[in-house]
């Protein structure tokens, strides 16, 4: 098929050169029958002259094979039309065909753009993970900054770096491995950790508690709360799930001691920070992480393990109205609400006392419970170690 540029040529050489382009056409056919063959589409022509050529009905249904038809139909009729005006009707319909063509590109292109953009989407969305408190992008890494080379270089451990290929590129760097110590001391911790698993809260075992919690149940608990954290508050959520984790974990060793135990204080404490270093020594160097955040939740000077030592209490005089409402023995546990009265800092989690309060009330109202007589809880500041007959505190 001829292109628009050579129809725009010929029609302005006032039709000569249009017959010898359509005569090679039609394979020689000519002029007067070329002429003739336009003259079924003269009424179309003429509504093109009066400017309804750029109406959508005329750009719709149209074919680049429609310009060839009409040729071959010339052989079958012998009205005449001047060759301007078939070259006009030809520009027409290739006009038509190169709109159709665009619009169709045009479309193909803006289902790309969304696909291209949906891939966008998907590959932004897969950079980010929910973190402390909200979700947060994790830093791409490109290819240049990545050196992974054979004979001894290192390859710098990157996102989803396996351990063994850090600790490779660790030790070569001079820093510790995942883990300086062998299997058989993992094991050990892990046994420790099993401990808490299975170990009762004393509390409750003093107060004939059936089916009591351990003491790993109620770590777990309290590092669920943390979820409840939302960022607003300034603490650091995963700081706060760590502490929840470790703040028991030397009663693996030294059991739940409580001041029913005998055991003062300061001895209290020393049995707990020897068992944590006997623990922490176990997976070091990620046992120093460990102590760490043992140090910080005993001082209790941080905003995070205020802020858990407050979730360690609650965790408590919930669990205390539970085995009062399963027992169905309301009011039973008043002592573990007493000890905890008047020292929650946290305001969130004052309200969530002043709900099981509330709640508790109205249960023993309805069931006219009324409180046992109040339990004296030992004063155990100063050791209770003696040295020949003596006070060990002196």
């Amino acid at each position: 098929m001829f292109s628009l540029q050579q129809l725009v040529r010929a029609t302005s050489n006032g039709g000569s050169d249009l017959s010898r382009l359509l005569r090679s056409v039609t394979s020689g056919a000519t002029t007067t029958l070329c002429t003739a063959a336009a003259t079924k589409h003269s009424s179309q022509a003429k509504l093109g002259d009066s400017g309804s050529h750029g109406s959508p009905s005329h750009t719709n249904g149209r074919s680049h094979g429609d310009s060839e038809s009409d040729l071959e139909s010339a052989h079958g009729h012998g009205q005449n039309i001047s060759a301007h005006q078939f070259a006009r009707k030809i520009l027409q319909q290739r006009s038509q065909d190169i709109q159709r063509l665009i619009h169709t590109q045009s479309g193909t292109g803006q289902t790309r753009a969304k696909s291209s953009q949906q891939q966008q989407q998907q590959q932004t969305a897969t950079k980010f993970a929910m973190s402390s408190l909200a979700a947060e992008p994790l830093q791409s890494q490109k290819a240049d900054e990545i050196t992974a080379t054979k004979g001894g270089d290192v390859e710098t451990p990157g996102l989803g770096a396996s351990c063994h290929e850090v600790a490779s590129a660790s030790a070569s760097a001079g820093k510790k491995p995942c883990f300086s110590t062998g299997l058989g001391e993992i094991l050990q911790f892990m046994e420790l950790i099993g401990n808490l698993k299975h170990t009762k809260r004393t509390g409750w075992v003093l107060r004939d508690v059936n089916d009591c919690e351990s003491i790993s149940g109620h770590m777990y608990r309290m590092s669920m709360l943390t979820f409840l954290l939302d960022g607003s508050e300034g603490l650091n959520q995963i700081r706060c799930m760590e502490l929840a984790l470790v703040h028991d974990l030397a009663e693996s060793l030294v059991g739940d001691i409580t001041p029913f135990c005998g055991v003062s204080k300061d001895d209290k404490r020393a049995m707990e920070f020897k068992a944590m270093e006997d623990i922490c020594k176990l997976i070091e160097p990620r046992g120093k992480r460990i102590m760490e955040l043992f140090e910080e939740y005993e001082h209790g000077q941080t905003a995070e393990s205020k802020f858990v030592k407050d979730l360690d209490r609650l965790d408590m005089v919930m669990q205390a109205f539970e085995y009062e409402k399963r027992d169905n023995c309301l009011l039973k546990h008043q002592e573990f609400f007493d000890s905890t009265e008047g020292k929650f800092n946290h305001p969130f989690v004052k309200k969530l006392v002043n709900e099981i309060y509330e709640q508790r009330d109205v249960l023993a109202k309805a069931k006219g419970a009324t409180p046992p007589p109040a339990i004296e809880v030992p004063n155990m500041e100063r050791s209770t170690k003696l040295a020949n007959g003596h006070d060990g505190s002196s």
